[in-house]
This record gives structure tokens, C-alpha cells and sequence, in this order.
């Protein structure tokens, strides 16, 4: 059986994913008795759950998903860590699968799986630390020697988009490296960058409102509205154009001076969310060169 291939019969969806679900209990396992690979091992998790709901049809997904996590809560003897990492890994995974069916472009692809994957882990907490009787962000932050961070709440949210967005970069990252050998077509084309800065300006305008009522919140929508800026930038950088090489540098230089300024006004640790301005001076120029100059799309 091709491990790469669109599956036909019953018994090479069942064969299939039950390959997938053993890898996933390995990578738990792992994680669990080798703890400097734990951060790496958490990374790959989606990636099969991806190929499963890519490669199988979608009406067996929830026998892999049930047996992926029946195996890992029984093998490991931690249904909390099950249900903290796995459960929302499984979901992304099959989401990035579905949306690689769909073609949909890789940056939208990455950004909605990790939001769905953060969002599951967020909801998760107190069911963890209920179930563990243990706190589950302390013994995440323990991991990197974190735990006696002053500001562990705002830390954790902002860890945990991260995650998301490296886990889901990283699974699609790996499929995208053999794409055309195992057969999956890859939508790259960006025909409008209305979308992208729309989004940028939109998780600016939220990463700003929320941080006025709750700062985590705020600062999971600052992350996204960084990954936004990178997206657009890649299209500056390679645009080939002079002009917009000195706008950058100019751009930059006057929001780090504005940066440093203004810093020390606000009260800790609400100065982190001045690094707003950098994303939006990049929206800003994305937008002049894709809007009013209407320079040609370089990614």
C-alpha cells in the first residue's frame, strides 16, 4: 500500500490509519520520556492527522480520530496531556487536510488550523486542570523555565497561538516539500492582496481592542497580526522596486523611534502592544505599492 496515495477500499482506509495513529502515539510517547525532544514531537503532531484526512475519505476520520486518541490516553496513562495536545492537534489536522483538498492558498490553510488549534487548547485548560488536579500552565511553562514569569497568563495565550501557527506551518511545510510526488496540487496564486491587508488592518484593530479589556486575547491577535505582516512583507522584499526598498527602511526606522518613545509611557506589561506599529507600517506600505502604485504581485 502507497503510503502517499488516495485510498480506495475499507481495508486500506483502516491499514492506513491505523499507521497514522501509531506514529501519532510514538511522537507522545517521546515526548513524554524524552523531554528535550517534547517541543519538536508537539510541532509534528497534526501532520498525520493531515495526510489521514487528506489521503482517506472523510466519513472514516472519526474512527482515526477516536483511535488516536483512545490509544495515546491508555499508552501514556495522561488523558489530561490527550486531551491538551491531541485532541486539538487531530482537529487542525483534519482541517488542513480538508483545505488541501479544497486548494485552498497555504496562508489561509496554516492561519485557520492554528486559530482552530489555539482555540480548542484555550477551551481545554480548565478541563485539564480539572482532570489533573495540577495546573496545566505552570507545568508548560515549567518546560522552558518559565513558571516564575511575572505574567504567565498574557505568556501562555501567546505561547499557544504560536505553537499553533508553527505546528500548522510545519505539517504543511512537510507536504508541500513532496507535493508533486504524492500527487497533492497546491494553490499558490494570489490574485489580490485586498484580503491580506484587510486582515492585517482587522487583527490590528482587535489586537488593540482587546488588549483594553483582557491583554492575553490581545496579544494572541498581535501574534496573527505579525504573521499577516510577514505574508505582505515577503511581497515587498522581493517587489524589486527601489522605491519601496527606501519606504521599508524608512517605515521601519520611524516605528522603532516611535517605539522606543512611547514604550515607557505605558504601564508593563501593556508596552508590548505598541509593537502594533511595525505590522501596520508594513500594512501601510503593502498598500501603497499593491493599491495606488499597483506594482505587479511578487509571491
Amino acid at each position: 500500500m502507497a503510503l502517499f496515495k488516495k485510498k480506495t477500499t475499507l481495508v486500506h482506509h483502516i491499514t492506513y490509519m491505523g499507521i497514522m495513529a501509531a506514529i501519532n502515539l510514538i511522537f507522545i510517547l517521546l515526548a513524554k520520556f524524552l523531554p528535550p525532544l517534547m517541543f519538536l514531537l508537539i510541532l509534528l503532531l497534526p501532520f498525520a492527522s493531515a495526510v489521514v484526512s487528506y489521503y482517506c475519505l472523510k466519513r472514516y476520520y472519526i474512527i482515526y480520530a477516536l483511535a488516536t486518541i483512545g490509544l495515546c490516553s491508555l499508552c501514556s496513562f495522561d488523558i489530561a496531556d490527550t486531551i491538551f495536545y491531541v485532541v486539538p492537534a487531530v482537529i487542525s489536522g483534519f482541517v488542513i487536510g480538508l483545505l488541501l483538498e479544497k486548494k485552498v492558498h497555504p496562508f489561509w490553510l496554516v492561519l485557520s488550523s492554528a486559530v482552530i488549534n489555539a482555540a480548542l487548547t484555550y477551551a481545554s485548560i480548565p478541563l485539564v486542570n480539572l482532570i489533573s488536579n495540577t495546573d496545566i500552565v505552570s507545568s508548560l511553562l515549567r518546560i522552558f523555565n518559565l513558571q516564575d514569569f511575572n505574567y504567565k497568563s498574557e505568556l501562555v495565550y501567546l505561547f499557544i497561538i504560536f505553537i499553533s501557527l508553527a505546528q500548522s506551518g510545519l505539517s504543511l511545510f512537510i507536504i508541500l516539500s513532496d507535493a508533486k510526488k504524492i500527487g497533492i496540487e497546491i494553490n499558490t496564486r494570489v490574485n489580490y492582496f485586498w484580503p491580506y491587508i484587510i486582515g492585517l488592518e482587522a487583527s490590528i484593530a482587535l489586537a488593540v481592542g482587546f488588549s483594553l479589556f483582557f491583554l492575553p486575547l490581545g496579544l494572541v491577535f498581535i501574534c496573527i497580526s505579525f504573521y499577516f505582516a510577514a505574508f505582505l512583507l515577503i511581497d515587498l522584499l522581493f517587489s524589486k522596486k527601489l522605491l519601496i526598498y527606501i519606504l521599508l527602511g524608512v517605515f521601519v526606522l520611524a516605528m522603532i523611534f516611535v517605539f522606543a518613545i512611547f514604550y515607557k509611557s505605558l504601564n508593563e506589561p501593556y508596552g508590548i502592544v505598541l509593537t502594533v506599529i511595525f505590522p501596520l507600517a508594513i500594512g501601510a506600505l503593502s498598500f501603497l505599492k499593491n493599491c495606488l502604485l499597483k506594482y505587479p504581485i511578487n509571491i
